[in-house]
């Protein structure tokens, strides 16, 4: 499913679904994604079934504890919640800047998606692979 800037929530389709709608309050990762969580009627044990992420560092995450969740995480629960990735990131890294090159920005999530579904030996791998490429545009310039 794409992501785009006009769906933060899941359809409206019912009462309660508008009561989900957080676009008019930015910087709430963590109410956005527990509203979705509840939305769905879903326990954080059932998503960390779904999603393999502990549900005690979920609790965290809904809870504003962590400010700045894990971006693979992020993607996780955006693709599980059908939300916006692109806006929890905006919201969760206020200060960063942005970029605004949107290929830069695809390659990013497109990055992010392949890490995911990665082993930790392939993880391991890929790091030490971009942290090749580093040192070599380090040595470039």
């Amino acid at each position: 499913m794409g992501y785009t800037s006009e769906c933060l929530t899941p359809p409206t389709n019912t009462a309660e679904a508008s009561d989900i709608d957080v676009t008019d309050d930015p910087g709430r990762v963590a109410d956005t994604l527990r509203r979705a969580r509840q939305y769905r009627g879903w326990s954080l044990r059932e998503v960390e079934r779904r999603t393999g992420r502990a549900n005690a560092y979920l609790s965290q995450v809904e809870r504003g504890v962590i400010r700045r969740p894990d971006p693979a995480v992020l993607l996780q629960l955006a693709d599980l919640y059908s939300l916006n990735f692109d806006l929890l990131m905006q919201w969760s890294e206020p200060d960063a800047e942005r970029l605004d090159d949107p290929l830069g920005e695809a390659t990013t999530r497109a990055l992010i998606r392949q890490v995911v579904n990665l082993t930790p030996q392939q993880r391991r791998r890929a790091l030490e692979l971009l942290q090749d490429l580093s040192d070599e545009s380090s040595t470039d310039g």
